[in-house]
């Protein structure tokens, strides 16, 4: 686990993946972190997009949103999930086979 960088300040960790060696694994952190920042506009936007995430989630679990607040939310949602499913889909797609239970973090520094 290296910083890199020109990646904010953050690392990717791939976890609960045992079966790929260190290149591998090492080459589908890239990947995902490559595709996320191309789907977010770069590396400085990965943290702030997924704490603006994180807080309409739970902003939406405590307090009712107006109609406002609520479309706003939902386009912060939108725009993380997507550009979170893309770069899943760009880490493993090279693979070529079932990852079963291997996820990403992303660890801020």
């Amino acid at each position: 686990m290296k910083k890199h960088p020109g990646t904010g300040q953050y690392l990717v960790k791939l976890v609960e993946c045992p079966s790929l060696g260190p290149d591998e694994h090492a080459a589908a952190e890239l990947r995902f972190r490559m595709s996320l920042e191309f789907s977010l506009g770069g590396p400085d936007q990965v943290l702030p997009s997924l704490q603006a995430y994180m807080l309409v989630q739970s902003l939406n679990e405590d307090l009712p949103l107006d109609e406002e607040a609520s479309e706003a939310g939902a386009q912060i949602i939108a725009l993380w999930e997507n550009a979170e499913a893309d770069a899943i889909l760009a880490a493993f797609r090279p693979l070529n086979r079932d990852m079963g239970e291997a996820r990403f973090e992303i660890v801020p520094l």
